[in-house]
């Protein structure tokens, strides 16, 4: 027998004295030289035998062979416990953990921020495994086995990274039902503008007014070609030929002095619809003039004057340009004596302001035909 199965046999049994004769002179012969006399009794044969050095050093080893053989299989059993526990979630240990963990955080009476603190002690923003081992110890007074701390950090890592974050681990603490504190993000001042701001409801007016402006633009009916014009006397016969002016009268400045006209001022410096609408409210009626630029037909009206003519052109000698609405009444009149460059006179009221073409509309009656300019300023 060889020594190996000498070793399993005294392991096994009671030391020397699990061996056989046969066996206790083999043991002798390898570690004495030589094997007892046959007359010794076999008791005083194994009290010679334990006495030696040789034999006492080996039996040490066989034990402490026989005692790390003893713990790694009682590990490996452990890990295939910790491999079943890991891979079934719905195993009720690993439920009893999770429970366990989050009753222990509870009822440990620190706050988030102090939770945090402690779980992430070096402020890396990162949570490891010995972190939650030194957590548990400092909680429960005990280190917790490996396959815990496992199941734990898996609790912690939400996104199943392998990296548990402080964020994730406020996403576990909220579910528990912590407070979880807000963070106010910096406010930065951005500069004041100087211009003047408008308000969304006056920017829909605007949006309103330009659609309406630009639908005037596209729906004129016809536009007298353009002439010349030629500068005229104080009293000029509409019939006759006008002789050239030679002298530059263009250095004379053009006045504002008719009712209307220094309405139409007040309303060129407004910038809001419902403030023009305003103006035009509390202004008032008054005689005017027009040199006619060109003839429409009347839009976007539901009154009397709705299918009348509209006459474009210079108010009171300048320097306002505006629509003047009639009533159908006068398109006879209009189609059968007015031109372009004739003069007109008429009573009107102020009743719309294109802020886009920046034009005033009036509603005129008692339209006339001047054979003459009149001064009206």
């Amino acid at each position: 027998m060889s020594i190996e199965q000498l070793e399993s046999k005294i392991l096994s049994a009671d030391g020397l004295n699990s061996l056989s004769n046969d066996e206790l002179y083999q043991l002798a012969k390898h570690f004495v030289g030589d094997a007892p006399p046959s007359h010794i009794p076999r008791e005083t044969v194994i009290n010679i035998l334990s006495e030696q050095e040789s034999i006492k050093s080996w039996q040490s080893d066989v034990k402490a062979k026989a005692a790390k053989m003893a713990t790694e299989k009682v590990s490996k059993a452990v890990r295939n416990v910790q491999s079943t526990i890991e891979d079934n979630s719905d195993n009720p240990m690993a439920a009893k953990i999770k429970e366990s963990f989050g009753t222990w955080l509870k009822d440990s009476g620190y706050t988030v921020q102090e939770l945090t603190v402690k779980l992430d002690s070096n402020s890396d923003g990162i949570i490891s495994i010995e972190e939650i081992s030194n957590f548990i110890v400092e909680l429960t007074g005990s280190q917790p086995p490996g396959w815990v701390l496992s199941n734990i950090s898996s609790i912690l890592d939400k996104n199943m990274d392998g990296e548990i974050l402080v964020s994730e681990l406020w996403v576990y603490l909220e579910e528990l039902g912590f407070n979880i504190p807000v963070i106010d993000e910096p406010e930065i001042e951005l500069p004041v503008e100087q211009e003047a701001i408008i308000e969304e409801e006056d920017l829909d007016e605007f949006e309103s007014e330009l659609s309406a402006d630009s639908a005037e633009y596209e729906t004129v009916e016809k536009e007298i070609p353009e002439i010349p014009e030629i500068p005229q006397s104080e009293e000029l016969e509409v019939e006759q030929t006008i002789e050239t002016n030679t002298e530059d009268d263009s250095s004379e400045e053009v006045s504002v002095s008719t009712t209307v006209e220094k309405t139409i001022e007040i309303l060129e410096k407004s910038r809001l619809h419902s403030e023009a609408n305003e103006i035009i409210a509390n202004s008032k009626s008054g005689k005017c003039t027009l040199k006619v630029a060109r003839i429409e037909r009347n839009l976007m009206v539901n009154d009397s004057y709705r299918g009348g003519k509209t006459l474009v052109g210079l108010l009171d000698g300048g320097p306002f340009s505006v629509a003047v609405l009639f009533e159908p009444e006068f398109n006879d009149f209009v189609e059968q004596n007015v031109t372009k460059n004739k003069i007109i006179s008429f009573n009107a009221s102020l009743f719309e302001w294109s802020s886009g073409l920046r034009q005033a509309k009036l509603k005129g009656n008692s339209l006339t035909l001047l054979t003459k300019l009149e001064n009206v300023k």
